[in-house]
C-alpha cells in the first residue's frame, strides 16, 4: 500500500523518535558493560577508566566479551554481525526488505564489544538497528517499495543523528549512502525522522556537540595544497586498512582457528596492548579530542596511528562488532597531528596549529572510508562546530574521495559488498532489475521440428505461423537447439535447404530459466548475438547426450530440456522501460 504524505510523516517522525530511543539504549548498554568491565563508565573518559583500572582487568575484560561475541557470532547465521553495508544491499538489490533479528543481534554484540573496549565504533551497528527497525514497520504496514526506502533513510538518518548530535549530517548521509538518490519525496521524511530523533536526544543527553574545540582558524591560503595532500594521504591510509583486514582474514582462515574463538584471541591482543596504550580502547573519542586540543605529542601521534590501525583490523578481522566511522575518526585526528609536525620541519611559520590538521585529517580518512565526502564535511563542522576550518575539511574530503574512486574498492563499505559477491556499482536501475526476472516475459511465438527434419520443412513452418524461431527437438520432445529465420536461411543458402536443421542450429546451452532476470538475460543475448533466448522448465534435470550424424558429437554434448517458451529481445527492453519509468514514478511522486 502506499500511506498519505501526512500519514508517513508522522510515522517518520515515529520511527525518528523509535530509533532516537533505540541509539540511546545501545549507547547505555556499552556503558553498562564498560562499568562492569573496568569499574566505570563514560564515553568521553574511556581511556583514562580503562588507565586507573587494575591491570587484570584490561587484560580480561576483552578477552571474556570475545568469548560472549564469538559465541554468538557461531550461532548468527551467516557466522558474520550486520551493518551498513547490508543496509546498502537491502536499498540497492532487495527493495528495503531487511531483517530485524540480525539488527538485534548486532546490537547485543556490539554493546558487549565496545563495553570490553574493542577498538570500533558504534554508528554503523546504530544505522543497521535503525533500518532494521523501519524495515520491520514497512513490511507490517505493507508499504510500497519507494516508502520502504524512504523509511529506511529514516531509520538511518536518525541513527547517525543521534549517535553525532548532527541532524544535518544524518539526513544528508541517509541520502547519500543509504537510499542512494535526492528527491523531496524522500529529503522531507528524512528530516522529519532526523529532527525527531535529535529531541530525543537533547532532552536526554542536552545539546553540546561531541567535541568541545577551540576557535581554530586558517594560517594562510596555500595550506589548502597541504591540506590536499593531507587527503591523498588518508586515502592511501584507508587503501592500506582494507588491504590489511583482507590478509588478517585470510589468516585466520589458514590457522584454522574456530570462528567462535577468533574474537577472544584478537580481545587478549587489544588488552594487551591498553596496558600501555588504552587509549586504543573502545570510540576513542577521548584521545581525539586531546589531539583536536593539541595535547598529544608527536610520539603519542605515531604509536597511537599505528596501534590504533593494529588493533582495529584485528578486531574486525577476528568478528568483534562494531562501525568503522569512529575508528576512521580516531586515526584522522592521528594522522593529521603527525602530517602537521613533518610539515613544520620545512616551514613552521605559516602553519595553522596541529589541531586544525587533525580535523582535516579526520575529514579525509573518514571520507575515504565511508565513500561519502558530503556527510563527512557535514559531520565533521557539526560535531566540531568550526565553519572556519569548513574549506579545508571540504578539500581533504573531496580529495581523498577521489582517490579512493582510482582503487579497487571506492570504500570500506563496497569492499565489504564486493567480498560478498554484491556489486551495487552498476547504480539503482542495473540493481532493480535484477529483481525483475524473464517469468511473465515468455512467448509461446515459435515452432518445433525434429533435429532430422529439413530446413526447407521448418522455414515452411515458420512463414504458416509468422514466427521467428526454431526450437529442434529430440525424440522425447526435448530440447537440443534452436535457431531463428534469419540465420537458418543465411546458412541454408551456403549448405542447402535439404539439409536437417541439426546441421545449422545452435546448441542450446544459453537457454535460461524462469527466474533468470532481465539484466543477465540480456547480458547472455549479447554474448550470443541473438534477439531471442530459450527458455527451459526449472525443475526438470539436464541429460547429456551425443547426436549421431552430427559432426561436433565427438568435441561436445547437447543439453535437452523441457521447452517452457522463448523471450524476445524486444520484450525484455519494453519491461526494462516499464521498470524504470515505474520507479522514477515512486521516487518523484508522479501518480
Amino acid at each position: 500500500m502506499t500511506a498519505s504524505r501526512p500519514l508517513f510523516f508522522l510515522l517518520a517522525g515515529a520511527i525518528g523518535m523509535v530509533v532516537g530511543l533505540a541509539t540511546i539504549g545501545l549507547i547505555e548498554a556499552i556503558s553498562l558493560v564498560q562499568y562492569i568491565s573496568f569499574g566505570g563508565a563514560s564515553e568521553t573518559e574511556f581511556a583514562s577508566i580503562a588507565g586507573r583500572a587494575e591491570s587484570w582487568r584490561v587484560v580480561v575484560a576483552p578477552v571474556v566479551g570475545g568469548l560472549i561475541v564469538g559465541l554468538v557470532l557461531y550461532v548468527l547465521p551467516g557466522g558474520r554481525y550486520h551493518g551498513i553495508s547490508d543496509v546498502m544491499e537491502a536499498c540497492a538489490v532487495n527493495g528495503g526488505r531487511m531483517g530485524v533479528r540480525s539488527g538485534i543481534g548486532a546490537a547485543f554484540a556490539t554493546s558487549v564489544s565496545l563495553g570490553v573496549g574493542a577498538p570500533l565504533g558504534r554508528e554503523g551497528p546504530a544505522v543497521h538497528i535503525g533500518a532494521s527497525l523501519s524495515a520491520w514497520m514497512a513490511e507490517r504496514l505493507g508499504l510500497d517499495r519507494s516508502q520502504t526506502l524512504a523509511l529506511l533513510g529514516c531509520g538511518a538518518a536518525a541513527a547517525v543523528t543521534t549517535s553525532f548530535n548532527a541532524p544535518i549530517a544524518g539526513v544528508i548521509f541517509a541520502l547519500e549512502v543509504i537510499v542512494g538518490y535526492y528527491t523531496l519525496r524522500v529529503f522531507a521524511p528524512v528530516v522529519v525522522a532526523s529532527l525527531a530523533s535529535v529531541v530525543v536526544r537533547n532532552t536526554i543527553y542536552g545539546a553540546e556537540p561531541l567535541f568541545d574545540l577551540p576557535q581554530f582558524s586558517l594560517g594562510s591560503y596555500w595550506e589548502l595544497l597541504l591540506f590536499a595532500l593531507l587527503g591523498v594521504t588518508g586515502a592511501l591510509l584507508v587503501i592500506v586498512f582494507i588491504r590489511l583486514v583482507i590478509a588478517c582474514r585470510a589468516m585466520w582462515e589458514t590457522t584454522r582457528v574456530p570462528l567462535m574463538l577468533r574474537p577472544a584471541i584478537a580481545g587478549l591482543a587489544v588488552g594487551l596492548i591498553a596496558l600501555e596504550y588504552p587509549m586504543i580502547l573502545s570510540v576513542g573519542y577521548e584521545p581525539v579530542n586531546q589531539a583536536l586540543h593539541e595535547s598529544l605529542v608527536i610520539t603519542d601521534l605515531g604509536w597511537l596511528l599505528v596501534l590504533k590501525v593494529f588493533a582495529t583490523v584485528l578486531a574486525l578481522a577476528s568478528g568483534f562488532a562494531g562501525g568503522v566511522f569512529s575508528p576512521s575518526v580516531f586515526l584522522g585526528a592521528m594522522l593529521g597531528g603527525v602530517f602537521w609536525f613533518f610539515c613544520t620541519l620545512v616551514s613552521p611559520e605559516t602553519l595553522s596549529g596541529q589541531g586544525v590538521y587533525s580535523v582535516v585529517g579526520m575529514a579525509g580518512v573518514a571520507s575515504a572510508m565511508l565513500g561519502a565526502p558530503i556527510s563527512t564535511v557535514l559531520i565533521v563542522f557539526e560535531i566540531t562546530r568550526s565553519y572556519d576550518i569548513t574549506i579545508a575539511v571540504m578539500i581533504a574530503a573531496a580529495i581523498a574521495s577521489t582517490v579512493m574512486q582510482t582503487s579497487r574498492h571506492s570504500s570500506f563499505f563496497r569492499w565489504q559488498l564486493a567480498s560478498r559477491n554484491v556489486n551495487i556499482s552498476a547504480g539503482r536501475d542495473i540493481s532493480l532489475l535484477m529483481t525483475h526476472t524473464v517469468e511473465n516475459l515468455v512467448s509461446d511465438q515459435f515452432v518445433t521440428v525434429g533435429r532430422d527434419d529439413a530446413v526447407r520443412q521448418a522455414e515452411r513452418k515458420l512463414v504458416a505461423a509468422g514466427y521467428r524461431v526454431v526450437m529442434v527437438t529430440d525424440e522425447d520432445g526435448l530440447l537440443v537447439g534452436c535457431i531463428d529465420l534469419r540465420e537458418l536461411v543465411s546458412r541454408a543458402v551456403d549448405g542447402g535447404f535439404d539439409q536437417p536443421v541439426s546441421q545449422y542450429m545452435r546448441d542450446a546451452d544459453f537457454a535460461v530459466k524462469p527466474n533468470t532476470n532481465v539484466v543477465n538475460a540480456l547480458k547472455i543475448m549479447g554474448s550470443q548475438g541473438v534477439p531471442y533466448l530459450p527458455v527451459i522448465a526449472d525443475s526438470n534435470t539436464a541429460e547429456h547426450v551425443s547426436v549421431p550424424g552430427d559432426e561436433r558429437s565427438e568435441e561436445s554434448q547437447h543439453m535437452h530440456h523441457n521447452i517452457l517458451g522463448v523471450v524476445f529481445k524486444t520484450d525484455l527492453l519494453a519491461e526494462h522501460y516499464e521498470v524504470l519509468r515505474s520507479a522514477r514514478e515512486e521516487e518523484f511522486g508522479i501518480t
